[in-house]
């Protein structure tokens, strides 16, 4: 595989090579995931895309927008980033994610927050192990319905990453941190593939919640099971983070390891 190049995509015609990208990873029965009016409207305004080439081709894209939290506070929002699926694990998510991370930089953001699938362990390995980020929010089906072939028939429920961009926990993990360990009691666990909650006696500051090994294939083979998943998942961590405990980290055997707020003060 050649070197991979990141871009920026100012102009119309570089910007349609993001769309397709986006189309693509998230296919729809027909449309389009971001009209091209809306693109070069938002792109013109301050707002982010950039293109991973390999040679002349495009294989993945990212899109992030201006954002204020509830503290007011401006951040970049980062609402799509895809990699094609003949490219996948090649660390190409991982070099569009450190391209953004330079130009929020460069442009004055301390911070970056995007959400994501918390059943998909590629993605939790990935925002948690590699790029250091911290987990503080779940929320219930946050997009509603999705049409697109990847998320359709199960509930839009999302983790909210906030990636610090200059945090000593992000420059450990850019630094090549490894996955955590975690000895910590199993709130639910992976027993022949399904997911079986337990009990745990014990009032500890850490508990570890376990993922599907490949939820978007399951969700192909097995779609009850794949919800199953899905229901379990969020028993685990909804009420939990709503008081505010945190995700950490990413284990290697597919566990989340959550942290009650203040475990470190």
């Amino acid at each position: 595989m050649g070197e991979v190049r990141v871009e920026i995509l100012t102009e119309i015609s570089r910007q349609r090579l993001a769309r397709e990208i986006f189309d693509l990873v998230w296919p729809l029965e027909e449309g389009t995931q971001i009209t091209p009016n809306l693109l070069q409207a938002m792109v013109h305004s301050g707002a982010y895309l950039a293109g991973a080439f390999i040679g002349d081709e495009c294989v993945g894209a990212a899109f992030a927008f201006p954002s204020k939290g509830n503290d007011d506070h401006l951040h970049l929002h980062s609402h799509m980033a895809g990699v094609l699926d003949a490219y996948r694990d090649r660390n190409i998510g991982y070099a569009l994610k450190i391209h953004q991370r330079d130009w929020a930089i460069a442009h004055g953001y301390e911070l970056i927050t995007w959400t994501f699938d918390p059943l998909v362990s590629r993605n939790a390995n990935l925002n948690l192990t590699k790029l250091g980020v911290e987990i503080p929010y779940y929320y219930r089906d946050f997009y509603g319905q999705m049409p697109d072939v990847l998320n359709a028939g199960d509930a839009s429920d999302r983790a909210m990453a906030h990636w610090h961009l200059n945090s000593a926990r992000t420059k450990n993990a850019l630094a090549g941190a490894t996955n955590v360990k975690s000895d910590a009691p199993l709130l639910l666990a992976e027993v022949n593939g399904a997911p079986v909650a337990q009990e745990i006696a014990s009032q500890g500051r850490e508990v570890r919640v376990a993922l599907p090994r490949n939820i978007t294939e399951l969700r192909s083979q097995n779609l009850e099971l794949a919800r199953n998943w899905r229901q379990h998942v969020r028993a685990a961590l909804e009420s939990r983070m709503a008081s505010g405990w945190k995700i950490t980290g990413f284990t290697q055997d597919h566990c989340y390891v959550l942290e009650e707020k203040d475990a470190h003060s």
